[in-house]
């Protein structure tokens, strides 16, 4: 079979990755994210990376240049030469901000016949991966500032080759970041040379006669001005020969390693025999063991025979006495389910009354929770009802509109302390407090509060300022409701709690003494002394 060609080509010009448009057109036919009946996404194999080029890509330069960037934006005073993204910063600058490399070993026609005269598509694309996994761990290994983010190969195209998308790296850089993307510093003609078109091409070679027992031809000089025609043809004879005794080492190697495994497999199959011989001897103890056995138990037999011919003779005398026994047992019989009968009826009646005092007690307890809440509401309403003056005055000096002196030379005044529990900032506003659960006022405007300015932020002086709209949360001026704000508009105020305060006390008196009559539970008494008789 004739050697079969190895190309390496690097995006350039028109298919330049400079900007992230290009870069998602490359993702799309790379790894095929787009409908069509010429490619399929079946055919293709992923060997590095996943299926989001961009994100690969991303992460490379997070992973990359994070630490450059970092002390690029350390160094700068103003803040509009940092640079937040350093992707989106190169993506915005036209550069080739990522570089492909194609390679492709043999074409369409050499590939067509190994299809064809193997018929194992499954093996043949098994192999063709691994000979472009090689490429791939060898580029890697030359080319350190070549980060690769992603690496595909295609079986649905000419012939099968491989997309390597990766970031160039340069370094040393003194204007910018000191580590940056330079396509020129990573890819310049002596890379190209020794590494893409030489040494690169070499492992081709290696994994090509390996797998398919082809070799890669040479690289083009000129037309071999260089070298005589029998100096040419022995050159190539001596790769040759060199290919095929690496080939014979590594199958040397692989032997090696079988033979080492196979010596290793006899030491098991020593030891397993070892360990059966050792089995057969248990085994024939335990025989012995079992022998033993059958002997005691044909003794043990002997003995449970005559046991059994002395409990049949038991038996007998034991009949005789049970039809002694019968009739006592049938009056016995009766007896018994008579008291039973009794003792259902006892139970059925201790049932009842138990559930009774279950009802009792769980109403018992409702009516004592209420009361406890009743005598905690009298307590709270107490409360608020020492306070009504003092609400009285509030809403005079605000029906007044006069500023609220809310402390004396000795502290805060009754007022001022009232003040300081119920205040509430207004919101956005430092010094602006309103009063809502102290008073109100019904106007034309809905129902509004006052708003003070604590104008020393100390709370002992306020200042009226506008009212608030309790229900649409809006401002309003002292002059457009001044003449509303009178004591016949005031509403929902604490003294509304004396109201309520007698009404609960007239409700209390109603309730209480039936309540507290009920801790004496007499009626518990009745069922303890009846459950007692049942018993």
């Amino acid at each position: 079979m004739d050697d079969v060609s190895y190309s390496a080509h690097i995006s350039n010009g028109k298919s330049a990755i400079n900007s992230k448009g290009k870069l998602s057109s490359v993702a799309k036919h790379n790894l095929r994210k787009y409908r069509s009946k010429e490619y399929d996404r079946e055919n293709i194999v992923l060997l590095f990376g996943s299926t989001n080029l961009m994100r690969d890509v991303k992460k490379v330069y997070r992973d990359t240049f994070a630490e450059a960037l970092q002390q690029y934006n350390q160094k700068q005073t103003r803040a509009d030469r940092r640079i937040e993204d350093y992707f989106e910063h190169v993506s915005d600058k036209n550069q080739d901000m990522a570089v492909e490399i194609i390679f492709q070993c043999g074409d369409k026609n050499f590939w067509e016949n190994i299809f064809i005269e193997t018929e194992n598509d499954k093996e043949n694309k098994e192999n063709i991966c691994k000979v472009y996994d090689t490429l791939l761990e060898q580029l890697q290994k030359e080319m350190p500032d070549f980060k690769v983010a992603n690496a595909v190969v295609h079986f649905d195209e000419a012939s099968p080759h491989m997309h390597v998308v990766g970031v160039p790296i340069g370094r040393g850089f003194k204007r910018g970041l000191e580590t940056k993307v330079s396509k020129r510093s990573v890819f310049t003609p002596k890379t190209l040379e020794n590494i893409l078109q030489n040494r690169l091409r070499e492992t081709a070679n290696i994994e090509m006669l390996i797998h398919f027992g082809v070799l890669v031809k040479d690289k083009q000089k000129g037309k071999n001005h260089d070298l005589t025609v029998a100096e040419y043809k022995v050159q190539q004879e001596t790769k040759r020969l060199d290919m095929v005794t690496g080939f014979l080492n590594e199958k040397q190697d692989r032997l090696f390693d079988t033979s080492n495994r196979l010596e290793q497999a006899e030491k098991e199959v020593s030891e397993a025999e070892r360990q059966l011989s050792d089995t057969k001897m248990e085994l024939a103890e335990t025989e012995k063991d079992l022998i033993q056995i059958k002997t005691e138990s044909r003794e043990t037999k002997q003995k449970l025979l005559a046991e059994q011919e002395k409990i049949k003779q038991e038996n007998l005398l034991l009949k005789i006495d049970t039809l002694t026994l019968h009739s006592d047992k049938e009056r016995l019989l009766r007896d018994i389910r008579k008291a039973a009968d009794e003792k259902e009826q006892i139970q059925a009646k201790k049932e009842g009354l138990l559930e009774d005092i279950g009802v009792l007690d769980k109403e018992f307890d409702k009516r004592m929770d209420f009361i406890n809440v009743l005598d905690k509401l009298k307590a709270l309403f107490y409360k608020l009802l020492s306070m009504i003056p003092l609400v009285r005055e509030f809403a005079r000096l605000v029906e007044e509109k006069r500023d609220i002196r809310a402390a004396s030379p000795y502290g805060y005044t009754p007022l001022g302390r009232l003040l300081r529990e119920y205040r509430t900032p207004l919101p956005r506003y430092d010094r602006l407090v309103m009063f809502p659960e102290v008073a109100s006022w019904q106007t034309s405007k809905g129902e509004v509060i006052p708003v003070y300015e604590d104008y020393n932020g100390r709370g002992t002086d306020y200042q009226l300022e506008g009212f608030w709209n309790v229900q649409t949360k809006q401002a309003i001026k002292v002059s457009e409701i001044r003449e509303q704000i009178t004591p016949e508009n005031r509403i929902c105020t604490l003294e509304q709690a004396e109201v309520y305060m007698k009404a609960v006390e007239s409700f209390m008196e109603d309730v209480e003494p039936e309540e507290r009559a009920r801790e004496n539970r007499p009626v518990y008494r009745k069922y303890d002394e009846e459950y007692v008789r049942g018993r």
